[in-house]
């Protein structure tokens, strides 16, 4: 009996230090400063442990293009590279993220430019940030929109449409006054002709195929995380 009470209390103590270790981490609760991401996160909770840091889902992170990128030129596969050009901080100061630390993204589909203006798709699948000490951290991060893959807006859609107007109306106008200078009548040759050109270039411009994304070095973007991010302490 004294034999297995005293290998019982044994036993117990070899789980002593484990537990106690395991519970042992002192931990507060910042906030993500998140000031210049013009769009407002669902949460900005940061748990900061003596065994590393833990940026809660759905907070925000912003980063930016490495290089200019074209999807004309890239295909399904292809990586991706983007930077931190700033320190990621909590508004109380801790450092999560280095700046010059980079993330990178596997293009997962390209849908090409389909006509009826139709603008390519890239859908991005953001694999790990590598920070700027070599440390691989695996990441779950969606683009922060509506619409989560890249594509050129309507802004740039309309300048296409655009140029197409003014381009072929510009051969319609010369045409125009070309006629209208055969019959003596020069301006309403460049009106009718400009009229006719225009009309031309605009259901071209909206009939043919749409843009592929572009996106210079440096542009913007910003990000939502759908799982926490586990961070070493800097």
């Amino acid at each position: 009996m004294y034999k297995k009470i005293v290998s019982g209390f044994l036993l117990s103590l070899m789980f002593i230090p484990f537990s106690f270790a395991s519970n042992y981490q002192e931990t507060e609760v910042e906030h993500l400063n998140t000031t210049d991401y013009k769009i407002s996160p669902k949460v900005d909770l940061v748990k900061i442990t003596s065994g590393g840091n833990v940026i809660q889902k759905e907070n925000l992170l912003v980063v930016n293009f490495a290089q200019n990128f074209n999807s004309k030129y890239y295909k399904q596969g292809d990586y991706v590279q983007f930077n931190f050009d700033n320190d990621i901080r909590t508004k109380e100061g801790t450092l999560l993220i280095p700046c010059n630390s980079s993330l990178i993204a596997r293009i997962s589909c390209i849908e090409n430019p389909k006509w009826f203006s139709r603008n390519a798709k890239v859908y991005l699948e953001f694999t790990h940030i590598l920070l700027s000490d070599s440390t691989n951290i695996p990441v779950a991060l969606q683009i922060a929109k509506k619409k989560k893959y890249l594509q050129e807006g309507a802004k740039e859609t309309a300048g296409k449409i655009a140029g197409y107007t003014l381009a072929i109306g510009g051969v319609g106008s010369g045409l125009g006054a070309a006629i209208g200078v055969a019959a003596g009548h020069t301006i309403t040759g460049l009106i009718i002709g400009g009229s006719i050109g225009g009309g031309v270039g605009l259901v071209s411009g909206v009939v043919s195929p749409g843009l592929h994304f572009r996106a210079k070095k440096g542009e913007k973007l910003i990000l939502e995380l759908q799982d926490n991010l586990k961070l070493p302490c800097q």
